[in-house]
């Protein structure tokens, strides 16, 4: 009885990973592909931009990801969670997403005038009101059809949506050569386009008719996704506090740099967004049913291992690798990269917990351990940065990431029960920071990465075995 009993835990065990990476593979199809050509789009921007046009546009994204959820209210979180729910009607939520959207598109509107106070941006704002608009509705759209389970369409709309972008920052910047403005109107046609497509071939447009307006559902949708509204304003602290100080402390020229740098790190963050889509999804009907922690602890091991060990591997190639992807100008960025991918991958850990405090609906949480490390961000940024130039936003960006992944770790293990192997972690974590100390300075890096590596594999050692074995068995 016993064995019978284990051989059906472990049944479901592996039916529930199934699950999860058949999730991850539909997503990475599009998200994977559409991130790369992006990745690949960088040498593109840094030979036909100049540093100060670059770190211009860039502002312009950097003050629009703080309008976009104060003026959405992150209704998306609320659309997932409660589109989720078996007691709740899809259409019905999705109609009161889009009723909030419409809201606050009004309010963007109403606000971008105010924009132009800021003057590097100014001449810029209505591009910035236009790119808030289009990317909330896309956003709003996109999760609705993870809500639907149509995956594969969510895939196939993000692939064209950025085959577009890239067809239209090859005409408009290489072409025509309007630069700042091609870059801004290649991102608003995009994002416009690929909600378009969503409404059209995902036939959102009968769930809209479909639907009620219900009130209480609409106040509901608000109250879950509210707190999240300081949570999103706390990462773009997080974020873009540092490039901010930099434009005003340092230059537009050293933000150009810092955010070619920032981009390296994107490619962690990108798997991390293939993940967090998939898991979001699998965490939510994991606690809606038997709420298995032996699952959660597994996952988390996996995730952390593969978080640190693509930050590890990446370091290792860091130098010649951007002497050879970006233009001239910023070749030197390359020195900045290592240690903002040790803080992608305590970003990836913070990721992950924020994905569990989602399915607990402990959206408070998420919030206020977010507000902390933004605190501690903005403070360090202010010191560091006027002393120590832009190697303080880096030093500041690893600290906040740290902090909130230790808190989101402690955190979620008070509500469900995580094995986390402290031990093995600690390693990871220390063998990264120092590698990317020592890379960064340009301290004997074959060296350095080769032991780095090696540790990294001792260190898994019995677990690689483990998954050795069973893929084997399989």
């Amino acid at each position: 009885m016993i064995e019978l009993i284990n051989n059906s835990m472990s049944a479901n065990m592996n039916n529930k990973f199934k699950r999860l990476i058949k999730d991850i593979f539909i997503f990475s199809l599009g998200s994977l592909g559409s991130k790369l050509i992006l990745f690949l789009l960088v040498p593109l921007y840094t030979n036909y931009l100049t540093k100060a046009e670059y770190g211009t546009a860039e502002l312009v994204f950097t003050i629009a990801q703080l309008l976009i959820p104060i003026a959405s209210v992150t209704i998306w979180n609320g659309l997932i969670r409660y589109g989720l729910m078996n007691s709740q009607q899809p259409e019905s939520v999705f109609k009161n997403s889009i009723l909030i959207w419409l809201f606050g598109s009004i309010l963007i509107i109403a606000l971008t005038p105010l924009m132009g106070i800021y003057s590097p941006i100014s001449e810029w704002k209505w591009y910035l009101c236009a790119y808030s608009i289009a990317y909330i509705a896309n956003q709003v759209e996109l999760n609705y059809l993870k809500v639907k389970g149509k995956n594969k369409l969510f895939s196939l709309i993000s692939v064209i949506q950025t085959l577009l972008l890239t067809g239209l920052n090859i005409l408009l910047l290489v072409y025509i050569g309007i630069g700042v403005q091609g870059y801004l109107l290649s991102n608003i046609i995009a994002n416009a386009a690929a909600a378009l497509l969503v409404l059209i071939l995902g036939e959102l447009y009968k769930d809209w008719i479909i639907g009620k307006f219900d009130r209480n559902l609409a106040i509901q949708l608000i109250e879950y996704s509210a707190p999240l509204i300081l949570n999103d304003i706390s990462w773009w602290f997080i974020h873009s506090s540092d490039k901010i100080m930099i434009e005003w402390i340092i230059s537009k020229d050293e933000l150009g740099l810092y955010t070619v740098a920032s981009k390296i790190p994107g490619l962690i963050n990108t798997f991390v967004n293939i993940f967090s889509q998939a898991w979001g999804v699998s965490s939510i009907k994991e606690i809606e049913s038997d709420n298995d922690s032996g699952y959660y602890s597994k996952v988390f091991r996996i995730y952390f291992f593969l978080a640190f060990g693509a930050s590890i591997l990446f370091m290792a190639i860091i130098k010649p690798f951007m002497a050879i992807y970006v233009g001239n100008e910023f070749k030197e960025a390359w020195q900045y990269v290592p240690l903002l991918l040790v803080a992608a991958s305590f970003s990836a850990v913070s990721a992950f917990c924020g994905s569990m405090f989602g399915a607990l609906k402990k959206s408070v949480e998420c919030m206020w351990t977010t507000i902390i490390g933004a605190i501690a961000n903005i403070i360090l940024n202010y010191i560091f940065i006027s002393l120590i130039g832009t190697w303080g936003a880096i030093v500041g960006t690893v600290c906040a990431f740290f902090i909130i992944a230790v808190i989101r770790v402690y955190r979620v293990d008070k509500y469900i029960h995580i094995d986390i192997k402290f031990r093995v972690l600690a390693v990871d974590i220390i063998v990264a920071i120092i590698e990317g100390v020592l890379v960064s300075f340009n301290w004997n890096i074959v060296l350095v990465s080769f032991v780095s590596i090696l540790i990294l594999i001792i260190n898994h050692f019995d677990y690689l075995k483990l998954a050795y074995k069973r893929i084997m068995k399989s």
